[in-house]
């Protein structure tokens, strides 16, 4: 939930791609031992009630990514990609830097996760780097031998991690730990040493973490944290040992955790919708349960009951009338239904801000009625339910520009004021001040209130079509991007926005 007061960091690179007020750079013994670097950002993992799952509405299909942003694990060498870039690349640590120039002490620009497969130049020189500069698809220079191998054939990576599924939701599998505080080792331990671990952490007080600062006296080598209730990792691989009947679940981070006490995570139905045919502004959307379906009986003015209630997160186009009735204002749908008030968050056009140039994209972000709508200049094409800042941890209004985009990055608080958490590759997350963010959610539904240590939460799906349709682009086998000054997508969060149709007017 980005809380930029509670979350310990440390800066052990010249990249900044995870904000640094809500974000953890954790040291790891295994990342010291390879050079490899992880980027670890603040957010909750808080449980939310159980909610039956909303029925969307049948036109809720926001827009498509366009295609020429998925991408394959290989280009094909004949295309035009091919000429330019005739190399192949795959990458080797967690994460491989790629800067705007082929030399020491150039930006950061983006970077590569482990597995990733990319197409490179040829060779452009060998200053500073022993097996040359080479650039990638994409734009930037990468350091041959530094996180990175490339070939002139497609080289080979035994063990390859399962690289993000990019056309889905949630890129990753994830599991939450629902029982005990099962540890997460570096390597896989053999029975002794996992008794020993056990008896080990058996000593220590529950709500004692085990990191790489607490964890290293113990088991420099093996045990690289306790995970506690509430936990959530993404998942490689499922992992047997079928000598011993152990069943292991291996993390995207390359961590290994007991299966038993893990299950997987619920993930929530997408519920924005495209603006423009079946659905238009203003609009409402549903965010509290038990609201009946009311109309209006035209003869004696009794509102009458329809059906049963309005499913959660449903979305529904407004006539522009409303009227009052004992103390309430209901508001007309365009099929004649009514919604009551208190059960529904409004949507409706705002004025482009005088900052953003003329026809370009930018979101909107509404503190108060917890809701996002994107923008194509004047035109408003996309909306949903978000959860922002709790009052405690509220998400700052203003006028912003995304700065930095991650496929996934893990966040984490041991020290967070409401209890520990930790939820490793926290999907599409997009960052527009510091540590403040646009991201997707898993762990909870309750979408239209706020909910988060700062960050903008929205449903997996919704998350995603804005990850693809904003700037900085994600470039092809890259997993994070920052932005050039001017360059991210402009957004607008703002509180005290009166509304007439709320007023009848």
């Amino acid at each position: 939930m980005c809380d930029p007061e509670r979350v310990r960091f440390l800066l052990s690179s010249v990249i900044a791609l995870s904000c640094l007020s809500c974000v953890e750079l954790e040291s790891d013994p295994a990342v010291e031992e390879t050079g490899e670097l992880v980027a670890d950002a603040g957010e909750e993992a808080l449980e939310a009630p159980e909610l039956e799952p909303p029925t969307p509405p049948s036109a809720a299909t926001p827009p498509s990514a366009t295609t020429r942003r998925e991408r394959g694990p290989w280009l094909g060498e004949a295309d035009d990609v091919g000429k330019r870039y005739p190399a192949f690349g795959v990458t080797q640590y967690y994460m491989a830097h790629v800067f705007d120039a082929p030399k020491r002490g150039a930006r950061a620009v983006g970077y590569l996760r482990r597995g990733a497969r990319f197409r490179a130049s040829e060779e452009i020189h060998r200053r500073d780097c022993a097996r040359g500069w080479f650039e990638v698809s994409g734009g930037g220079y990468v350091c041959n031998g530094e996180g990175v191998t490339i070939d002139s054939r497609p080289p080979a990576y035994e063990d390859s991690p399962t690289l993000p599924a990019l056309s889905d939701p949630l890129p990753y599998p994830y599991r939450k730990v629902v029982a005990g505080q099962p540890p997460q080792y570096l390597r896989m331990p053999t029975p002794q040493e996992e008794q020993a671990v056990n008896a080990a952490l058996a000593g220590l007080p529950g709500d004692a973490g085990v990191d790489a600062d607490a964890g290293v006296p113990l088991f420099p080598s093996l045990l690289r944290m306790r995970m506690q209730p509430g936990f959530y990792v993404s998942v490689d691989r499922e992992i047997e040992d079928t000598l011993d009947a152990r069943r292991f679940f291996r993390t995207v981070r390359g961590g290994l955790v007991r299966a038993e006490p893990m299950v997987e995570a619920k993930q929530p139905q997408g519920l924005g919708v495209t603006l423009g045919e079946r659905f238009v502004l203003p609009l409402a959307f549903v965010y509290r349960g038990g609201a009946p379906i009311l109309r209006q009986d035209p003869m004696s003015g009794e509102l009458v009951k329809v059906g049963g209630d309005w499913p959660v997160h449903s979305a529904h186009s407004l006539s522009g009338e409303s009227f009052v009735k004992a103390g309430r204002r209901y508001f007309v749908t365009r099929d004649g239904l009514l919604l009551r008030d208190t059960a529904i968050r409004i949507v409706d056009k705002v004025a482009r801000p005088k900052l953003v140039p003329r026809n370009e994209r930018w979101i909107r972000v509404d503190l108060d009625r917890q809701t996002l709508t994107a923008y194509e200049g004047e035109e408003p094409v996309f909306a949903t339910l978000v959860s922002s800042g709790l009052p405690d941890h509220a998400t700052p209004a203003g006028l912003f520009r995304l700065h930095a985009k991650h496929v996934t990055t893990t966040m984490a608080d041991d020290l967070a004021t409401d209890g520990p958490y930790s939820i490793e590759d926290v999907p599409w997350t997009m960052y527009f001040l510091g540590s403040y963010a646009l991201h997707a959610a898993f762990w909870h539904e309750r979408f239209g209130h706020p909910r988060s240590h700062g960050c903008v939460n929205l449903a997996p799906r919704d998350a995603r079509w804005l990850f693809f349709w904003t700037l900085p682009e994600l470039p092809s086998a890259w997993h994070g991007v920052l932005a050039g000054v001017g360059q991210g997508t402009s957004v607008l969060l703002d509180t005290g926005v009166p509304y007439g149709i709320e007023q009848g007017s």
